[in-house]
């Protein structure tokens, strides 16, 4: 029989499903569908970048408090009005307009943070030291499920709608009604969750908690983690806004680019689920290997993602459509799908992993420290949309894989150090004993 917690990670995962099977699929078509609606002139063709980084800005703002408003509100009311707030920017799609998109582009940002600060911290309420790993495993598995969810909707939407160069109106109304009815529908499974298994008490001081938020945030091991938070947001930004645009802009890979951006949506998620199931299946095999070494492999399959996408892709692809040719030969549908299928594997392996490292470092300060992993993430993924609608695609892999390198660098030292005092600690409890 299924235990409670891995029931109560089950449901956790379910809505996020169901949420991110909208969001995560308009992220991939965002840019697009705001491209093919600007040439009536109703709405600047690089708004889909602007309204992203104005997500992240204000999820990035709303991480400094978050932490504190679902220690309010609880984990599984904060998480429901989060998807709220995700279903208030779908359905500004239905009449887009510049002003209505920006403005709820912050909402969505507020509601983002509290809806993954509650995530870590109902996760952590249902794990313990020994399940984290394979908890956080099952719940990015079943959660990616979204993306190829998502993929297989929109392929069919636009194959039957013959949606080639541009998305017809028709097919951004059908879309973005289902993205409306399912935020809505997240945020009922949500409102539905039991209480966690080892649900920790209320702070009573909320002042005492954002200071601690703080004081956490300047600590030495915190200064590294933020290497890794960060390197999580650009690379966050670049597979769910940056690569599927480039797959929609270079029309040399097929005809129909915006069928072919569900596929890849469809390998993303491929990627992603086989990760989570790989990992949770391995358990304590994993476990054993070590999660500095689970990033290792994680870091060479995304610097060789990078490598062949800079060499399938046009420089300008990130920009505008175009018919240029990669750097080395002419853009190849296989090697752009099997760079998505990479860039997911890689993408749920960061992830777990440091879901895994924070509830097993914080387990008393968990809604803190996913706080403030948010907190860069955010702030990154921000700066990286802002900065893709300024630079070349070549220049932008180039700091992909450098920041790879240095999370990697960073993440070797902070599970070392971990691993290290881990032991010491024990065996201060049982002298203590």
């Amino acid at each position: 029989m299924i235990s409670i917690p891995t029931q109560n990670v089950i449901q956790l995962a379910a809505g996020f499903l169901i949420n991110f099977v909208a969001f995560n699929t308009q992220g991939f078509i965002e840019e697009s569908v705001i491209n093919s609606v600007s040439r009536n002139g109703s709405i600047n063709k690089h708004a889909g970048y602007y309204s992203l980084a104005i997500i992240y800005a204000f999820y990035t703002l709303g991480n400094l408090t978050a932490a504190q408003i679902v220690d309010v509100l609880t984990p599984k009311w904060a998480m429901c009005i989060g998807a709220l707030c995700y279903g208030s920017f779908q359905v500004g799609f239905l009449f887009l307009n510049s002003t209505y998109l920006y403005v709820t582009s912050a909402v969505l940002g507020f509601g983002a943070s509290i809806l993954w600060t509650g995530q870590g911290s109902y996760l952590s309420q249902n794990c313990t030291k020994e399940t984290t790993g394979r908890m956080s495993a099952l719940l990015w598995a079943i959660h990616e499920c979204c993306l190829i969810g998502g993929g297989i909707m929109i392929f069919v939407v636009f194959t039957l709608t013959a949606s080639h160069d541009v998305i017809p109106n028709f097919s951004i109304k059908l879309l973005y009604s289902i993205f409306t009815v399912l935020s809505i529908m997240a945020a009922i499974v949500f409102s539905l969750l039991r209480e966690p298994v080892y649900k920790k008490e209320k702070q009573s001081c909320y002042k005492k908690l954002m200071t601690s938020t703080f004081r956490l945030m300047i600590t030495k091991k915190m200064w590294l983690l933020a290497v890794i938070f960060s390197y999580a947001g650009i690379e966050q930004a670049f597979w769910t806004g940056i690569y599927p645009t480039c797959v929609s802009f270079t029309r040399q890979l097929a005809y129909n680019t915006n069928a072919l951006l569900a596929l890849n949506l469809i390998c993303v998620g491929v990627g992603q689920v086989s990760a989570g199931l790989l990992l949770g299946i391995l358990g304590d095999k994993a476990r054993k290997l070590g999660r500095d070494y689970l990033i290792l492999i994680a870091t060479l399959i995304h610097v060789l993602a990078y490598i062949l996408c800079g060499l399938n892709f046009p420089s300008n692809a990130s920009l505008v459509k175009t018919d240029d040719f990669g750097l080395l030969w002419t853009p190849n549908i296989y090697v752009a799908l099997a760079n998505g299928v990479m860039l997911g594997f890689a993408d749920c392996c960061w992830n777990t992993q440091i879901m895994s490292l924070l509830c097993e470092t914080y387990p008393e300060e968990c809604a803190q420290a996913f706080a403030i992993f948010k907190f860069y993430e955010s702030a990154l993924s921000c700066a990286t949309f802002i900065f893709s609608s300024l630079v070349s695609l070549h220049w932008l892999l180039a700091t992909l894989a450098t920041f790879s390198i240095l999370a990697l660098i960073s993440f070797f030292i902070v599970e070392r150090e971990h691993t290290e005092t881990t032991p010491s600690e024990s065996v201060e409890i049982e002298n203590r004993i």
